[in-house]
C-alpha cells in the first residue's frame, strides 16, 4: 500500500516536499496529466473512492489535494464526501462541521461552509454535523450545484467519496466529476485505477 491506514494524522505537520509518500504523489499527478495528452492538468474535478474501507483512499486524496496546492500551486479545494465515516477533517486538522451536509440541506451557503487551511492554496469543506440520517443525506441537484460553483472558483477539486461498495452515494457523485480513481490496498502492495470519464462511457486506464 502506498499510505498506511491510519488516517488520524496531521498530514500538513511536518510536510516535507522530498518525503517519499510526496513523491509518489507527484508521480500519479504527473501520470494522470500524461494520460491527458497535456503539458498541464486539465481535468478539473476527482473523485477517489475504494471499494471497501481501510483501503487509504482518504489519505491518498488528501495528499493529491495538499501536493496540488503546495507543489503545483494551483488553487484546491479538498470536499469529504463520505457521509458516514469523514476523515478529512481530521487529516487537515479542521472543524467536521459545518460542511457538506449542511449545504446538502440547504441551511448553509458553499462560501460559508468552506474552511480555510495551514496553506493559503488549500480549501477544504468537512463532511458537517446534521440530525438527518446520513442515508437521507446525500441530495444530488445540490451536489451539482456545488461542484459547478467549485469549477468556477478552483483549478482543481478533490472529493473523498464513500467506498462504493456498500453505499449509493459515490455512484450519484460520479456523475458531477471528470474522473474517478479507485484505490485498492493490500499489504505492500499499491495499485489504482483511473476511470476518465467520457459522455457515453467510462474507460479504465492504469
Amino acid at each position: 500500500m502506498l499510505f498506511a491506514k491510519n488516517e488520524t494524522q496531521d498530514l500538513l505537520e511536518g510536510f516535507q516536499i522530498d518525503a517519499p509518500y510526496v513523491t509518489e504523489v507527484r508521480r500519479l499527478l504527473q501520470s494522470l496529466w500524461r494520460q491527458q495528452g497535456s503539458t498541464t492538468l486539465e481535468k478539473q474535478v476527482y473523485m477517489v473512492t475504494s471499494a471497501a474501507r481501510e483501503e487509504g483512499k482518504s489519505t491518498t486524496c488528501a495528499l493529491m489535494a495538499v501536493v496540488t496546492a503546495r507543489v503545483f500551486r494551483r488553487r484546491t479545494l479538498l470536499i469529504d464526501g463520505d457521509l458516514r465515516r469523514p476523515t478529512i477533517h481530521s487529516l487537515l486538522r479542521v472543524a467536521r462541521g459545518p460542511g457538506l451536509r449542511e449545504i446538502l440541506e440547504g441551511t448553509m451557503s458553499i462560501r460559508d461552509a468552506t474552511r480555510p487551511t495551514a496553506l493559503p492554496l488549500l480549501s477544504v469543506i468537512p463532511r458537517g454535523d446534521s440530525v438527518v440520517p446520513a442515508s437521507e443525506a446525500y441530495t444530488d441537484d445540490a451536489f451539482a450545484r456545488l461542484i459547478k460553483d467549485s469549477r468556477a472558483n478552483y483549478d482543481f477539486v478533490f472529493v473523498d467519496a464513500a467506498p462504493v461498495v456498500p453505499v449509493i452515494e459515490p455512484i450519484l457523485m460520479a456523475e458531477h466529476v471528470d474522473s474517478i480513481l479507485v484505490i485498492a490496498g493490500a499489504p505492500c502492495r499499491f495499485s489504482r485505477r483511473w476511470f476518465r470519464k467520457s459522455p457515453a462511457s467510462c474507460s479504465t486506464t492504469r
